[in-house]
């Protein structure tokens, strides 16, 4: 696997249930629902299924990714995100892969009223992901309105604390 796969490997493959994500003490109620809504969207994003993960984006969202191939600007609009993400579902198909199987750590979700802000690490190879999903209820619904992702370096294990 080549770098820069093993990198968009980091952002885009999650099937996680709700049960399995760690949450600090500062975390939303389960009753809030931002938390399934996270859920979901890791769910939706191993499905490698374009449309049920679109469907989990406001219309007016926006994205940045993290390294190339993807573009260096941000993506706007949950079309454009399914595009993106449709062609990194399609290559990823065209090697083998029929889901995803990243898994969120250290997964905290803060909640603002309508807001809620999730962030979380994904391990892979020589490097850490950092994800952060802006959500925002709307008619009763958390839909993602941003995704941030950045990759570093992995830090030497003594480092790691």
């Amino acid at each position: 696997m080549s770098k820069t796969f093993a990198l968009l490997a980091l952002l885009a493959l999650p099937a996680v249930p709700a049960s399995a994500l760690t949450q600090s003490a500062a975390a939303v109620a389960p009753s809030d629902g931002a938390e399934a809504a996270v859920a979901a969207f890791v769910a939706g994003l191993n499905s490698f299924d374009r449309g049920r993960f679109e469907a989990l984006f406001a219309e007016d969202a926006t994205l940045f990714f993290p390294t190339a191939p993807f573009p260096v600007r941000r993506i706007e609009g949950r079309a454009a995100i399914g595009e993106w993400f449709g062609r990194f579902f399609d290559s990823a198909r065209r090697r083998g892969a029929t889901r995803g199987n990243v898994t969120p750590r250290d997964l905290r979700v803060q909640s603002y009223g309508n807001v809620a802000v999730a962030t979380f690490h994904l391990e892979g190879g020589d490097n850490v992901g950092r994800r952060t999903l802006v959500l925002r209820r709307q008619a009763r619904r958390w839909l993602v309105i941003h995704l941030h992702a950045s990759s570093l370096p992995l830090p030497a294990p003594a480092e790691r604390r």
